[in-house]
């Protein structure tokens, strides 16, 4: 199944604006934002636990 990537990115965009809505979220984050947490955050964590229990060190997270 191909899929058009700007119509993968609009419907992504408008689902994470619909969830603030209906969460009542008083303080309005960017698509982008909301798209970062709920996709890159858990797969963050769970590189980090697995590298952890393989035994590699923590990759040192940059402070911009």
């Amino acid at each position: 199944m191909v899929l058009n990537s700007g119509v993968v990115m609009r419907v992504a965009h408008v689902s994470a604006r619909l969830c603030q809505y209906i969460a009542c979220n008083p303080e309005m984050l960017s698509s982008d934002a909301v798209l970062g947490l709920i996709f890159c955050l858990p797969f963050q964590r769970f590189f980090f636990s697995l590298s952890s229990y393989l035994g590699y060190p923590p990759i040192p997270q940059h402070s911009d």
